[in-house]
């Protein structure tokens, strides 16, 4: 916890009076709840590192027996960030080292982990794991998140998508011992000047949750909200284009977990969200500002859709465990998830007048992106601990998924006279397809002395694929009909690594580990020349990524520190780069290397005061050509420098109050190599916290991001279309009520 002093009045100057009034009278913004697991990297603030269990190596271990980087987040740092923003995609940013800073929704990329493409899950369940889609993150709820797990680098315990690592979001638990009711608000604003505040900035969230036991074996945990979203404003007082804005959105999660013997477990969940787009005025991006961002069109009247955008998600999932089958436990799980959103419309008119081109006459000026995807998938898995230490896990995953993209094009002349999109043409962006992956492994680990412990995996894994023809492709300067195509990649990947105890509370590991996927379909299928199928393209060649990893955790007195330095290479990735001729961001494949460092330490300064801080360093060079002429890669995958420190201060027993400075380097390398579309400038972001309990039942939170209001381009805002950039959010103020009964 931190102390923050509130002088220095020239910094404030540009913070309105009422909100600063607010600030100090009504603090404290994210409930404050005291507990041992203060600060940033939950994963490595236990104070013995054999006391924190990770479940997302598929097996009960802790921090002291992974050979890699594991983190884990949870308690008060993720609350603070839950209270600040209902954007998971801003959450990873702020939160996970090594994680690509936040960007604003008009940008589809920059979820990259150490470069990498990472699989998410949220309670066991693949989030689209073969798109590239960031939109389906929008989705999810953070206030339903009790603790997310990150698991770097490739791994035989994972198969499609995990070349990167692994997030996996974990939903909160239904409560077995009492009865739990808690309900609650968060209500924000975008206020950027003391003149400049904008009504339609405004987000009203209303939540409640109840969890608790049935009877002896059968307890339960429901949990819904609704949330009236409005706009998101720039520094300038500009509304930004977005695609969750204006929205009523609905969430809705339920869990019932049946003790059906001592030994055995059933857990059913259900979650589901619903985003309905309100009729409003400012939902439309083609406006250009000052500084050449875009910022949202201020239409005479609301736009009308022959084809209105939608959001929708829902996924069930039942696990199943027994603790006690021959010594070990036996655990499965089967899931399904389906997935629709269509975006509000895009008009790059003005961009195509700005810029001139060269852009061919059948590229339109008006559409909406969308897609469709189901997922069927089992996991399951036996783990057994022997009496020699050594550990073992054997499992077999399947997964089943379909996707099919939207893309209605509108006619532009009748939209200028009537503000209606007609959806006159139904079009594709990517071509629909199907994708069967089945994967077995097996883990082990063992200590080999009192100081040195060893583990290792083997993984094999088959991708069935089809894309589905014959199918034109709209953005593209190769029109013409392709066939689609079918076929099937296999191979087998491993990992091992080693723990050495230096002391009785820091460990020394490094690690060897493999990542074994095919690229996304729809990049494959929006790629090929026309007349080829796809099966005959090098494009849907698997990719094999290699990556070594040494690191160090552990505490000393008051300090306790993570840090790792790695590598990984792949002879041939997904890779994006810009096209020359046209400006437009491409993606081919070719060799990448990247590389990098992070470290994050936490000082527990006394019982009241503590400090974190985390940086991340990473490059990386692509081979385009594969002939020896690297260039750096695109700031899409691999992110600036990006450093933080939050200091947390607990002023009374109720009373807390917390800041974060959150900074992003220069980097230009790859604008200046032909990668870039443009280079990003450093900026640097102020947080400020503060919550109050006034009893056990009741607390209150204000929270100010962006606090000093700074204008800037987040990293990684590279786009499809030159010159289609968008600003970061300008200072926001949430308030956060909490009942609990």
């Amino acid at each position: 916890m931190t102390k923050i002093k509130l002088t220095a009045a020239n910094r404030l100057s540009g913070l309105p009076r009422t909100t600063l009034a607010l600030l100090i009278a009504a603090p404290l913004a994210a409930q404050a709840q005291p507990t041992q697991e203060t600060g940033g990297d939950a994963g490595e603030r236990a104070t013995d590192l054999g006391s924190l269990v990770v479940t997302s190596t598929r097996r009960d271990q802790t921090l002291s027996d992974i050979p890699r980087s594991v983190r884990v987040f949870d308690g008060e740092e993720l609350e603070n960030l839950q209270a600040q923003t209902n954007s998971v995609q801003e959450i990873l940013g702020k939160l996970i080292p090594g994680f690509a800073p936040p960007v604003t929704e008009g940008s589809a990329g920059s979820l990259t982990l150490r470069g990498r493409a990472p699989l998410f899950l949220i309670d066991g369940v693949p989030i689209a794991s073969n798109t590239n889609f960031s939109r389906y993150l929008d989705k999810f709820d953070p206030m339903t998140i009790d603790r997310i797990e990150v698991v770097y680098g490739p791994t035989a315990l994972y198969g499609a998508g995990a070349t990167g690592g692994v997030i996996q979001f974990f939903t909160k638990p239904a409560n077995t011992d009492s009865l739990k009711i808690e309900a609650g608000s968060q209500l924000r604003a975008y206020v950027t000047g003391e003149d400049n505040f904008d009504s339609d900035s405004q987000l009203r969230q209303f939540y409640a949750s109840v969890s608790g036991p049935v009877n002896d074996r059968l307890s339960v945990y429901g949990y819904a909200s609704y949330a009236d979203t409005g706009g998101v404003a720039r520094a300038e007082g500009d509304l930004l284009p977005g695609r969750s804005q204006f929205v009523d959105d609905i969430s809705f999660l339920g869990k019932a977990r049946l003790q059906m013997t001592e030994a055995q477990a059933l857990t059913l969940t259900l979650n589901a969200t619903e985003l309905d787009y309100q009729d409003a005025s400012f939902e439309f991006s083609r406006s250009i500002a000052d500084d050449g961002t875009v910022i949202a069109a201020r239409n005479p009247a609301p736009l009308s859709y022959a084809e209105p955008p939608t959001n929708e998600f829902f996924f069930a999932s039942l696990d199943y465990a027994h603790e006690d089958v021959l010594g070990g436990r036996v655990s499965a799980q089967l899931y399904y998830s389906e997935s629709e959103f269509l975006n509000p419309a895009s008009d790059i008119r003005p961009l195509l007048m700005r810029f001139g081109g060269p852009f061919p006459d059948f590229f339109p000026g008006l559409w909406q992106t969308g897609r469709i995807t189901d997922e069927f998938g089992l996991r399951t898995q036996f783990s057994r601990q022997f009496d020699n230490g050594l550990n073992i896990t054997v499992g077999l995953d399947y997964n089943d998924a379909e996707s099919d993209s939207l893309l209605p094009i509108s006619s532009e002349a009748d939209f200028d006279q009537t503000l209606f999109l007609d959806a006159a043409v139904r079009a594709q962006q990517t071509p629909p397809y199907t994708l069967d992956a089945t994967g077995l492994f097996v883990e082990a680990g063992m200590p080999v002395t009192d100081r040195v412990s060893l583990s290792a995996g083997l993984r094999w894994d088959e991708f069935d694929y089809e894309v589905i023809g014959p199918y034109d492709v709209v953005f593209t300067f190769q029109p013409g009909e392709r066939p689609g195509g079918s076929g099937s990649s296999d191979d087998i990947s491993w990992n091992t690594g080693i723990n050495f105890d230096l002391t009785d509370r820091t460990v020394l590991f490094a690690n060897y580990s493999e990542g074994f996927t095919i690229p996304s379909l729809g990049f494959i299928g929006n790629n090929v020349p026309p007349g080829v199928p796809v099966s005959d393209s090098r494009l849907v060649e698997p990719i094999i990524t290699e990556s070594i990893e040494v690191g160090i955790r552990g505490n000393a007195g008051p300090l306790q520190f993570a840090a790792a330095a790695y590598t990984t290479d792949s002879d041939f990735s997904t890779a994006i780069g810009v096209d020359p001729a046209t400006g437009l961001a491409v993606r081919d494949r070719a060799p990448i290397d990247i590389y990098g460092v992070e470290a994050s330490v936490l000082w527990n300064v006394n019982d009241r005061f503590s400090v974190e801080s985390a940086i991340t360093w990473v490059e990386g060079e692509v081979d385009p050509n594969n002939d020896g002429n690297e260039l750096d890669v695109t700031t899409q995958d691999v992110p600036p420098v990006k450093f933080w420190i939050t200091p947390r201060y607990q002023i009374t027993s109720k009373w807390s109050i917390f800041g974060q400075l959150f900074y992003v380097a220069d980097r230009d390398e790859a604008f200046e190599d032909g990668t870039d579309p443009a280079p990003v400038e450093s900026y640097t972001l102020f947080d400020l916290g503060s919550s109050y309990r006034y009893n056990d039942n009741f607390d209150v939170g204000l929270q100010i991001t962006n606090l000093f209001n700074r204008e800037y381009i987040p990293a990684g805002e590279a786009s499809f279309i030159p010159g289609r950039v968008f600003s970061g959010p300008g200072r926001a103020v949430t308030l956060n009520l909490d009942f609990r009964f």
